[in-house]
């Protein structure tokens, strides 16, 4: 599994969702740029598992490029936590331990409340209401067992919320949090993710957004994540003999 971001952005649903470029600079300026940003966005939104292998030569290959701007941009994906450079030059995608994920877990908890609370009085309506039609295609995703392609849109669901706050020093915050934590979040369980737990709660927060209710999505952003913490650090724990 060297690239595959080919793989998780084709198909029917959902597709023109996935593929879309969402969480920062629009038009970077450079080829290097260019392939960070959407390197960086798939680590973000769970596009790789972790431990996964990522070639400079298989990016290269993928934007049809020389080695030389895939590896700048891994390199400083490296630099920001990204991505991991082994002594032998080769990039990987961390592995991170439960606790590890619950460090993480608890600054998410104190400031992606704050983000929906801020987002809910400054979203438009038609903001909210692209929010509900990428929920509506990741339930489609997980019912069609597109388990994978469903978490990129859970997570696109979560960023575009976040990044309509208003502070962007709240937002970046954010942002560089869920580029450690995107990939760690395909060890969800299936039948936790079968379940549409998330699904309804995000249905729910997009009713609150629509009422401007800030603080009721500011309650439901945490339930929802709490909801996921606690299977996701299960998972962790007994993927490494920890007995809870």
């Amino acid at each position: 599994m060297s690239f595959q971001s080919e793989k998780l952005l084709s198909g029917p649903a959902g597709a023109d969702l996935l593929g879309s470029r969402l969480f920062g600079e629009p038009n970077p300026a450079t080829l290097s740029d260019r392939i960070y940003a959407a390197l960086r966005d798939g680590l973000m939104v769970g596009e790789w598992l972790p431990g996964a292998k990522i070639t400079a030569r298989s990016v290269a290959k993928h934007y049809n490029t020389s080695l030389s701007p895939a590896r700048d941009a891994m390199t400083r994906l490296a630099n920001e936590g990204g991505l991991l450079l082994s002594e032998t030059r080769m990039y990987s995608v961390p592995v991170l331990t439960a606790d590890d994920y619950c460090e993480v877990m608890n600054i998410r908890l104190a400031l992606e409340p704050m983000a929906a609370e801020l987002s809910a009085t400054l979203m438009s309506r038609d903001t909210i209401t692209e929010l509900d039609r990428i929920n509506e295609a990741m339930r489609g995703l997980i019912e069609n067992d597109r388990l994978r392609e469903g978490l990129v849109l859970d997570s696109r669901f979560h960023l575009n919320l976040y990044m309509h706050c208003g502070s962007n020093v709240l937002w970046q915050v954010i942002n560089n949090l869920w580029l450690r934590i995107g990939p760690t979040r395909n060890m969800l369980s299936k039948s936790y993710r079968k379940g549409l737990g998330g699904y309804q709660n995000h249905k729910e927060i997009v009713m609150a957004l629509r009422d401007r209710d800030a603080s009721r999505s500011a309650k439901l952003i945490k339930r929802d994540l709490k909801q996921g913490a606690r299977k996701l650090e299960t998972a962790l724990r007994e993927q490494h003999g920890v007995v809870m």
